[in-house]
């Protein structure tokens, strides 16, 4: 019997190629994701910006079968410019119970979290944005807040 792994995560930022994703689409990609997700005891949460074509995805399980989804992630043609930015050991899972959770997301709020700086801020640089990566704790408790209840109106 194999010694179960660690418990990794991993989360990265990519743009959407061509006109992004219509919502079959992406529909169909989270039933994918899902279906792959419960066979290789992986959660996590998907957010997808349709104005600007912003996916942030949360990766969590066994760091071999990360490694392997995120490989297979780097290589997919409906989206480019992969960026991680967090991966190391997590202490438990944020999203046990989701094979794969997708939640519609303003980019505002993207870009807070990731940390986007103005190319303005950041001479020499060919996009209109660079990437400043949060500490991973407010990273994961930005992304973590997206699995809490809602509170109960009274």
């Amino acid at each position: 019997m194999l010694a179960p792994q660690p418990l990794y995560q991993l989360i990265y930022h990519s743009l959407a190629t061509g006109e992004g994703m219509p919502p079959e689409a992406l529909a169909d990609l989270l039933r994918q994701a899902r279906s792959y997700n419960q066979d290789h005891r992986l959660t996590g949460l998907l957010l997808y910006a349709a104005d600007t074509k912003e996916f942030v995805q949360v990766i969590e399980g066994p760091r071999d079968e990360i490694d392997v989804l995120y490989a297979r992630i780097a290589r997919d043609p409906r989206h480019k410019h992969a960026f991680v930015l967090h991966e190391g050991p997590a202490a438990g899972r944020m999203f046990p119970d989701w094979r794969m959770g997708f939640v519609p997301a303003a980019t505002q709020d993207l870009r807070t979290t990731t940390g986007y700086l103005p190319l303005a801020q950041q001479p020499g640089r060919l996009s209109p944005f660079s990437l400043v990566v949060h500490v991973p704790a407010e990273l994961r408790r930005f992304l973590g807040s997206f699995a809490q209840p809602l509170p109960v109106a009274a």
